[in-house]
């Protein structure tokens, strides 16, 4: 039973709609419900107590109108929705009686109570902006039906003499409904007027955290290119680290096997050289000391290329 209520009422109600259009299709489907099963009560009183069985015809044709009200909006038919709501129960309610002559006593009280009230309600049902003329014609269409529903109601029927004299009193009988009329009306503009300052600000205030979203995924964006710059960067500087390690290894491996043999042979003539006096001996050791010499040379040589060509290749690859 409630997953059937829940259904009718939010019947027409899809996710592309704002807050406040929702809100008057879910309050439309909910009011129109309620009005039919006042209708079905009403109804009932109509059949089994009064036995006016022209005013429970009329209660009917109210109670299916009422129910196609959440079918039209399911439609997509909003505004033919609400002016159904808005204007045919009044018109069966109101006008049918009037047109045959259907008139009781107690019509003369809540005739003009049920259209002050219904002056309000196209205030809730429609949007302030884009819906002028329909909030105009219904209120000033139930202000009409609220000042001169009595004079007709006084022309087609035929009241007691009492209930005469109590229509003629003004104050008694026609300013309390103008005042739920005024009250409610100026309550509702009022409520709409507060309701659309608070929209405006959370609108302006969404509308800065939006920005300030779009600002931090900017950020973030920023963030994480500077961050995939660094690994970029670390891993670049990994590769000529590498490199210079190495070039490192190369040199020391240079210089174990093959700097150490000739530097050795130097350093050994050079040390003989200390215990002789004699030059053809000294010549001749001087002699030995070249080929040592022209290999170290060479050996240099190898190693400053080595050295170049490490540093070219971390160069192609900083390009």
């Amino acid at each position: 039973m409630t997953g059937y209520i829940q259904y009718w009422t939010k019947a027409g109600i899809h996710s592309e709609m704002d807050e406040d259009e929702k809100r008057k299709v879910f309050l439309t489907n909910t009011m129109s419900l309620f009005l039919a099963v006042v209708m079905i009560l009403v109804w009932f009183n109509d059949i089994f107590n009064t036995e006016n069985y022209l005013a429970a015809y009329r209660r009917t044709g109210v109670f299916v109108l009422m129910l196609m009200i959440p079918f039209l909006n399911h439609k997509k038919q909003y505004k033919l929705s609400k002016s159904i709501f808005l204007f045919f129960p009044s018109l069966i309610l109101l006008g049918v009686p009037i047109m045959i002559g259907d008139i009781f006593p107690g019509q003369f009280i809540w005739f003009q109570y049920a259209g002050a009230i219904f002056c309000s309600i196209p205030f809730i049902l429609f949007n302030h902006n884009k819906d002028k003329i329909y909030i105009a014609f219904f209120f000033i269409y139930y202000l009409l039906v609220t000042l001169f529903i009595d004079k007709l109601l006084l022309y087609y029927g035929k009241p007691p003499e009492a209930m005469k004299e109590l229509v003629t009193n003004f104050s008694d009988f026609k300013l309390p409904p103008l005042f739920v009329a005024f009250f409610s009306t100026t309550t509702l503009l009022w409520y709409n007027r507060i309701n659309a300052q608070y929209e405006k600000r959370l609108k302006s205030t969404n509308k800065e955290l939006q920005e300030t979203q779009e600002e931090l995924i900017a950020k973030n964006e920023e963030y994480e290119a500077i961050n995939r710059n660094l690994e970029e960067m670390v891993v670049e500087r990994t590769k000529v680290i590498d490199s210079k390690n190495r070039q490192i290894i190369d040199y020391a491996n240079i210089n174990a096997h093959k700097v150490r043999g000739p530097l050795a042979r130097i350093m050994g003539l050079i040390n003989i050289s200390d215990y002789s006096d004699d030059p053809k001996e000294l010549k001749s050791l001087f002699e030995k000391l070249r080929p040592p010499s022209e290999e170290l040379n060479i050996i240099i040589d190898e190693i400053n290329k080595t050295l170049e060509e490490g540093n070219s290749g971390n160069q192609d690859e900083n390009n």
